[in-house]
This record gives structure tokens, sequence and C-alpha cells, in this order.
């Protein structure tokens, strides 16, 4: 059974005798249309960490979940892919309990994707420099 609106991600509750208080859908039918795919919310957290949490809708969820892979690979490398399938899982998930209704369901922003996208490339840029400049520092300079 439906706890939340495919249209409007209101609160579906028994009394509401199938039909969505906030924007009027007929629950019954099976007319609505699941946007999410679980296949390319996973594809997306397995090509980038957090990608598909963004591509569930959820922004910051998605920043969190790149951050803790970083955060991982830099302890040691074992927690950081620990959290990265984790990721890919949770967002298999989540699109999967959207589309069955059991949770709100959230917009995929296109625009929110490409400055995720955007953010990633520029995290990626500051540690590469960040890395080189700490190798170039251990070695004592530039070799002659």
């Amino acid at each position: 059974m439906l706890k939340f609106c495919p249209r409007c991600g209101t609160e579906i509750r028994p009394d509401d005798k199938k039909i969505c208080p906030e924007c009027g859908l007929d629950l019954r039918k099976e007319e609505f249309k699941n946007d999410k795919s679980p296949l390319i919310a996973g594809l997306c957290s397995f090509l980038l960490p957090g990608l598909g949490q963004v591509y569930n809708g959820n922004l910051t969820r998605g920043i969190g979940f790149l951050i803790g892979t970083i955060i991982g690979y830099f302890l040691l490398i074992v927690p950081g892919l620990i959290v990265w399938i984790y990721g890919i899982y949770d967002a298999y998930r989540t699109s999967g309990m959207m589309n069955a209704g059991r949770i709100p369901f959230s917009e995929t922003s296109i625009v929110h994707m490409i400055l995720f996208i955007l953010f990633s490339i520029g995290i990626s840029i500051i540690l590469a420099v960040v890395i080189a400049v700490f190798i170039y520092g251990m070695s004592g300079g530039a070799p002659v």
C-alpha cells in the first residue's frame, strides 16, 4: 500500500480512500509513472560516489556520500570502499522505495547533478594539488 502520493509526495492515510487529498490522484489506477530507475541510480553512484543520491533528489546526502568516500580513502582504502558500496546500495534502494510509494517522491534536478559533478571535479583538482605539493615537499624539492 502506498504511504505517499507518487505525484505530489503527500502522506496517504488509510482513511483517504485511495485518493490523494492534496492533488486528487486516483491511487487505484496504475496510470502514474515511476520516474526513478533503481538501475540508473545505482550506476550513477557507481560512477561517482553520491551521484545516485543526487539523481534521487537529495543533494546533501549525495555530498555526504562523496565526502565520506574521500575521507574513507584517505584513512585507509577499505573504509572508502565500504562507504562507496553502501552508497550504491542506498541509491538503488531509495529509488525503489520512491517508486513503491513508501517514501516521498523527489524530483531529479539536472542542475543539481551538474553542480555536483563540477563540485566533484573541483575537489579532485584541489586534492591532486595538495598531494603533489606534499610529495614535492617530502622529496626535498625538484630533482637536479
